[in-house]
């Protein structure tokens, strides 16, 4: 790879190539094409260079998914800025902590970001808006719109560097609040180019992105590799991802490819309707990831889409976001595995011992270009991760003979319900500040329609002075809503912990997963 290759390159190379005038994404039935969105980006870098972003200006993103979001995130990559995208579905205070510790200089920001603005204590100094939005008082907001009016596009004076900074993913962890991936230009253009191979991408595949831009697995699952080979994208609106659109959308783009989170491809496998309909798109393989397929659904959708291939995957935000790969045909031969390494990939197993294995059970390790340089203003948790060359994931699996990956322990008793993430720790804290409660521990339980849900466990002394909607009022006025607990169990009984006093969640999930179950009798 060029050595002075930056994320901005992959526009010019297009502009340059007979790919030119081809659509290069699709919001909404409006395409852009690869000349346009080149030329656009450099006109919004030149309306953000006057707002006085440069290089190594962090810029926060808070945008649902639109033609502007790429824009913007390709502008960010030609001024040599840092882009910090956040999460659309996160509330005030978590959006204050991801600003606050990136030390953003400017937030970007359409209707989308309303909601989480107006639970900020203090508003942030400078916005540029997208589209109509409402701001609070005492913002600097500008619009984009005004910004970019009578602008030519122009090349920025200062190009940056394969191994500068280039963005920062907030992933999360069940001791402290949710930390900064750091990814360099380069890191971003390794995790991007091994897909093209990997999946055979070619200029005539078109991609429907159903993930939010504001996440990892928006720009950096087949997007930007896509664009390195001159495909076309398409992006789902934000909140109208319902299996439903998914499929329509698909039939009415001549989509190939598409990534689905487990939940979505349940809901696909259960439908006649939506199986005759994806019977007659164009749609060759979806790729899923974040947890197993139920052996039934994989079954299910081989019969129903024989011409559709299910590609399982295990990744992180920590890159590579796609790390392994479990093809269609080894969907039933090696269910509940999560596959085999892919090319920029190196898998093994730190023991309990410590020892490094390519074959055996302990902590997953990935050795990878793509990885992060750093978690953002965290020395200690940095110095954990990247250890002896390798990424020490937090994830446990096994790697058998064949070299097969297999998840069996979640990240820091991580929770997935539908796809998303859910850190207990996150919640827990928020629930701590209830007066009758004692202790807390939040684990998942197995739901039917999101694979695992997020519930509660509170001991109080006094079980009827604890306040079931308080505790949930709570929750929501501080956390995304899709992270507040489904249900709150209260019991006297103290959380089993070990000797030294860690608490036992294998010990709870049981206990919890019972209450559930009566619950829901």
């Amino acid at each position: 790879m060029d050595l002075n290759y930056n994320v901005f390159d992959l526009l010019t190379r297009r502009i340059h190539s007979p790919e030119r005038d081809r659509v290069a994404l699709v919001y909404k039935g409006e395409g852009r094409t690869y000349r346009e969105l080149h030329d656009r980006s450099l006109i919004t870098a030149s309306a953000l260079a006057s707002q006085g972003v440069g290089h190594g200006t962090r810029v926060a993103v808070l945008m649902s998914n639109r033609h502007e979001w790429p824009e913007v995130f390709f502008a960010l990559a030609a001024l040599g800025a840092i882009c910090v995208p956040v999460n659309v579905l996160l509330r005030g205070p978590e959006v204050r902590h991801v600003v606050d510790d990136s030390d953003v200089s400017l937030l970007v920001a359409d209707r989308a970001a309303e909601r989480a603005l107006s639970e900020l204590d203090e508003p942030p100094e400078k916005v540029v808006t997208v589209g109509e939005v409402t701001v609070p008082e005492g913002c600097d907001a500008v619009a984009l719109e005004e910004l970019t009016a009578g602008l030519e596009p122009a090349m920025p004076e200062r190009l940056p560097l394969p191994t500068d900074t280039f963005i920062h993913y907030y992933t999360s962890g069940t001791t402290g609040l949710p930390k900064a991936a750091v990814h360099t230009h380069n890191g971003v253009l390794w995790n991007s180019f091994t897909q093209i191979g990997d999946f055979n991408l070619t200029n005539e595949d078109v991609y429907l992105c159903v993930p939010s831009l504001s996440w990892a697995a928006g720009f950096h699952d087949v997007v930007l590799a896509l664009i390195m080979v001159g495909g076309r994208s398409v992006l789902m609106p934000t909140g109208e991802t319902g299996i439903e659109n998914i499929v329509a959308t698909a039939l009415e783009e001549d989509v190939t490819h598409t990534f689905l989170v487990p939940t979505l491809l349940k809901q696909l496998s259960i439908s006649p309707e939506l199986l005759d309909q994806m019977r007659a798109s164009k749609v060759h393989w979806i790729v899923t990831g974040s947890e197993p397929v139920p052996k039934a659904t994989i079954q299910t959708l081989q019969e129903e889409l024989p011409n559709c291939g299910i590609l399982q995957g295990y990744g992180l935000s920590e890159f590579p976001t796609m790390a392994t790969m479990l093809r269609p045909e080894e969907g039933i031969t090696h269910v509940g595995k999560a596959g085999r390494p892919l090319t920029i990939t190196t898998l093994a197993i730190r023991t309990m011992d410590g020892d490094i294995v390519d074959q055996g059970e302990g902590e997953i390790i990935i050795r990878s270009p793509a990885t992060m340089t750093e978690y953002l203003n965290r020395p200690d948790a940095t110095e954990e991760t990247l250890r002896d060359g390798w990424l020490h994931t937090g994830d446990l699996g096994m790697i058998d003979e064949d070299g097969y990956l297999t998840v069996t322990g979640r990240k820091k008793d991580m929770i997935i319900s539908g796809g998303l993430n859910i850190y207990p720790k996150e919640i827990e804290d928020v629930i701590h500040r209830v007066g009758s409660v004692r202790e807390v521990a939040v684990v998942g339980v197995e739901d039917e329609k999101w694979g695992e849900t997020a519930v509660a466990v509170i001991v109080a002394e006094d079980v009827d002075a604890v306040d079931a909607e308080e505790i949930d009022s709570l929750c929501r006025e501080h956390l995304a809503t899709f992270k507040c607990p489904r249900a709150i169990y209260v019991r006297t009984e103290p959380l089993p912990r070990n000797p030294s006093g860690k608490l036992l969640k294998r010990d709870i999930r049981p206990w919890a997963a019972e209450q559930h179950r009566a619950a829901a009798a």
